[in-house]
């Protein structure tokens, strides 16, 4: 018999990656303006701003990962662990911004599907930050306008795409980690409040996720029509992975432009579902369930406990 701490160790891991690997499509970036690095001179503002805020809309995807719940549940360590695991590639740049990741007890980490590779993010840890402070030498404090949020801009050549240009601290509680093409989004949020669009998950378990489905590039959809006018047909997808103890429970809903484009989804996941030639994961797959209601199509779908646990004992690619 597996052990409840065992279980809840490998199903916060494989959600974690499930909610992190996903395909590359979407929009391209925004072009950031000459100069849009400074923030603007002018009265300080104090209206309040949330953490999530500075996510921008030109992100189509966001995944807000609960450490705090995961803590709860698994211990201090092990939760750090798979969050800086989950998390992989979107380093801190420097020791002051590991520690904020230690002591975050939510982050959010909005993408850019079509350039998922060239590293466009912004990730916000929401937590106890206080006390923090990145180091003078590499990071250089510019004038806000804002009371109560100071920004930090990297100090010599300009940052590769990937990494942080700025830094934003809300206070004492939160720090945001911009990349360069994101800089002059993240300010125009600062300047003009937050988009409307933006993703904004569930804040349930400890995985959620915000997904505005966008068009195939247009020689992606040339060489793939059939899977072109499917992502067409979708305009949001939402999920939330919760850790119980029989494994990963994902519950998520598509909700399709109109209903015939929620249709065309339902029926390539029931073909999914149905023709699963490999036995050893036949019966995982009947588990899944679909169910549709005008253009929303509801899913369920519970990865056991041992599949969980065999995912997490594979090391990590690379």
């Amino acid at each position: 018999m597996l052990e409840a701490a065992d279980r809840r160790r490998a199903g916060a891991a494989a959600l974690l990656a499930l909610a992190l690997a996903l395909p590359a499509c979407g929009d391209a970036a925004p072009r950031p303006a000459a100069g849009a690095a400074k923030s603007p001179a002018g009265p300080r503002l104090v209206r309040r701003i949330e953490p999530a805020e500075l996510l921008p809309a030109d992100l189509d995807l966001v995944v807000r990962v609960d450490v705090a719940r995961m803590r709860a549940g698994l211990g201090r360590a092990a939760a750090d662990e798979l969050a800086q695991r989950a998390l992989g590639e979107a380093e801190a740049p420097d020791a002051a911004l590991d520690a904020a990741l230690r002591r975050a007890d939510v982050v959010w980490l909005g993408l850019r599907l079509a350039d998922l590779e060239e590293g466009d993010r912004v990730i916000v840890l929401e937590g106890r930050m206080g006390g923090l402070a990145p180091d003078p030498a590499r990071w250089e404090a510019v004038p806000s306008a804002h009371g109560g949020v100071s920004i930090f801009d990297r100090r010599g050549a300009a940052a590769p795409r990937a990494d942080a240009a700025r830094l934003i601290a809300l206070g004492d509680r939160a720090v945001a980690l911009v990349s360069p093409v994101e800089v002059s989004s993240v300010a125009r949020v600062l300047r003009d409040g937050p988009d409307a669009r933006r993703g904004d998950p569930a804040a349930e378990g400890i995985v959620s996720l915000d997904l505005r489905a966008r068009r195939l590039p247009p020689h992606l959809a040339r060489r793939f029509p059939s899977l072109g006018a499917l992502i067409a047909g979708v305009e949001r997808v939402r999920a939330v992975a919760s850790l119980l103890d029989e494994g990963v429970r994902v519950d998520a809903e598509i909700v399709g432009v109109e209903p015939a484009g929620a249709e065309r989804a339902r029926r390539f996941l029931e073909v999914l579902r149905d023709n699963v030639e490999d036995t050893r994961y036949a019966d995982l797959m009947k588990a899944l369930s679909i169910e549709q209601v005008d253009r929303t199509v509801q899913l369920r779908w519970l990865f056991p406990a041992p599949l969980v646990l065999g995912l997490l004992s594979r090391p990590p690619p690379g």
